[in-house]
């Protein structure tokens, strides 16, 4: 199996790398910031079972439905939203260097 890598600048690039649903993202440049953000909240999949487990399963949809009310009331662009969305979900988020992220899919660590 042959890992794609692909780096990135823009937030445009990102985007349909995204959307291609790319193995291995580098990020670089301006919106190596908001990778920096997202990392910050993202929980790794120990945390997440144990939050879910420990909730016995209502963590998840009270976690869920704050987030979709969240969503309605963020000024921040629709691009960006949905961007934000993917890498929170399909990815994992390794810092490279002070202004380089990975992003690698979450399904390759399987």
């Amino acid at each position: 199996m042959v890992i794609e890598q692909i780096t990135v600048r823009t937030k445009a690039e990102l985007a349909v790398e995204l959307d291609k649903k790319t193995d291995e993202i580098i990020v670089e440049g301006d919106f190596s910031q908001n990778i920096a953000e997202i990392k910050k909240g993202q929980l790794n999949e120990v945390d997440q079972l144990g939050f879910a487990l420990g909730s016995d399963g209502i963590g998840i949809l009270v976690e869920y439905g704050i987030s979709t009310l969240l969503d309605i009331f963020d000024p921040t662009a629709k691009e960006d939203k949905k961007i934000r969305k993917q890498i929170e979900h399909l990815y994992t988020i390794k810092r490279l260097t002070q202004e380089s992220f990975l992003l690698r899919l979450k399904q390759l660590d399987y």
